[in-house]
């Protein structure tokens, strides 16, 4: 029978560190010298990004001592999406109460909720008693030897935004500049940004309202709703900023009216809630179906 006093279930950011704890000490097993750094940045990484994986975690009265870690992968062998189990891990004194068995089966779960269609493994030579494990759940061994080789990291940091920033609308008639960094970039799917631009979504850069200057004509307003008042042209209808009474001193400016749009790097979607159902956008940022919680006005 399973051992009612374990729980398991996805696991949270508070429980981070727990989490990195235990996988370092499965990759440790493994002889896998992964510095533990990098395996709690990791560990955020997939907590931060549901699209790149998952992480259960089970529970003894409140204390992690099982882990099971998924990341998502697209294989051409299953020709659809699919889950790579790299790590499941019980510690030393949890063993032997079925613990594996719940966590696998839990992973198994949250895979095939994800839209998986397989999910792969491998057993270290030197772990052969879990075997009988994967067996009994049904996974079958493939005659393969598994070959790796490790890449020199590359920078993938963006490019430093610049300290001043230009844009304008369509047809010329207005132009601005933006003397300071942006804080916050962000996809928003809201009814309103759809039906004031006619786009599927809008991205905005927040900046210091003081930073913000017309260069060249005066933008029309539209308040589409009593809590905020939004800039555009009035000739080519060009949507330009966003202003909202309750961040008196930041302005949101349209990405796609900068004239190096590339310059800043989107970091969340907002307003999924509203999300187009066709809509289908492959990246791994933060989604929030309302606004960013960590939305803040810009300091004085």
């Amino acid at each position: 029978m399973p051992d009612v006093a374990i729980e398991v279930r996805p696991a949270s950011e508070a429980e981070a560190e727990a989490v990195t704890a235990l996988l370092v000490a499965q990759l440790r097993e493994h002889r896998v010298r992964t510095p533990e750094a990098k395996i709690a940045s990791a560990v955020r990484g997939v907590l931060g990004h549901p699209g790149r994986g998952r992480i259960l975690v089970a529970l003894d009265q409140g204390r992690a001592v099982g882990v099971a870690a998924l990341s998502f992968v697209w294989p051409i062998e299953h020709g659809d999406r699919s889950a790579w189990l790299e790590e499941l891990y019980v510690e030393p004194g949890a063993r032997g109460r079925g613990i594996g068995t719940r966590l696998l089966r839990a992973a198994l779960r949250a895979a095939g909720d994800a839209g998986a269609v397989a999910v792969d493994l491998e057993v270290d030579a030197d772990h052969q008693r879990v075997a009988g494990l994967y067996v009994r759940e049904g996974f079958r061994p493939l005659p393969r030897a598994r070959w790796v080789r490790a890449l020199e990291p590359t920078d993938r940091r963006p490019p430093p935004q610049p300290a001043e920033i230009t844009g304008g609308c369509f047809c010329g008639a207005i132009r601005y500049r933006v003397s300071a960094r942006t804080r916050d970039v962000s996809h928003c799917h809201c009814t309103i940004c759809r039906r004031t631009t006619g786009a599927p979504f809008v991205t905005w850069a927040t900046f210091p309202a003081a930073a913000l200057v017309f260069t060249a004509g005066t933008p029309a307003e539209l308040r589409a709703t009593p809590r905020a008042v939004r800039q555009r042209c009035a000739a080519c209808g060009t949507a330009l900023t966003f202003r909202e009474t309750a961040r008196p001193r930041s302005v949101d400016v349209t990405v796609g009216s900068m004239d190096r749009p590339d310059a800043v790097v989107p970091a969340a979607h907002i307003w999924t809630s509203s999300q187009l159902a066709w809509l289908h956008v492959a990246d791994d940022l933060p989604r929030h179906a309302g606004e960013d919680p960590g939305e803040r006005d810009v300091e004085p």
